[in-house]
């Protein structure tokens, strides 16, 4: 392997890692996201999912999401920030118990969700 080869073959190797590389969002940065309540995009197309979650002021929150099967799902609850983590308490999910959720970000105005290693999935607004 030539030394030019491999210098352009490690900056490629780089810059494509780069690309796909993920970085929770900050305790700052959630909160910004969600200064004055804020309406998030659940899902969509190829995710299984799809619908829209009011993240309100008052920290309450009001939504609704459609499986790709046809199944109507409602979302209650409370959610707050804390530690770099979207805590949330959904009345509908996981028993009604508060669920910390790491947000990863994929672009701009995207993330994926996850509760430990486990991709729960896709926000965006």
């Amino acid at each position: 392997m030539t030394k030019t080869f491999a210098i352009v073959f490690g900056i490629s190797s780089v810059l494509a890692m780069g690309a796909y590389a993920q970085e929770a969002m900050t305790t700052e940065e959630l909160l910004t996201l969600t200064d004055g309540g804020k309406e998030i995009i659940l899902g969509g197309e190829g995710h299984g999912y799809s619908g829209t979650l009011m993240l309100n002021v008052d920290g309450t929150g009001i939504g609704n999401a459609t499986t790709d099967a046809g199944d109507k799902l409602t979302i209650t609850g409370t959610w707050h920030v804390a530690d770099g983590k979207f805590c949330r308490t959904w009345k509908e999910f996981d028993g009604g118990s508060e669920v910390c959720e790491v947000w990863k970000k994929t672009s701009a105005s995207s993330v994926d969700v996850y509760k430990g290693d486990a991709k729960l999935g896709v926000n965006s607004w």
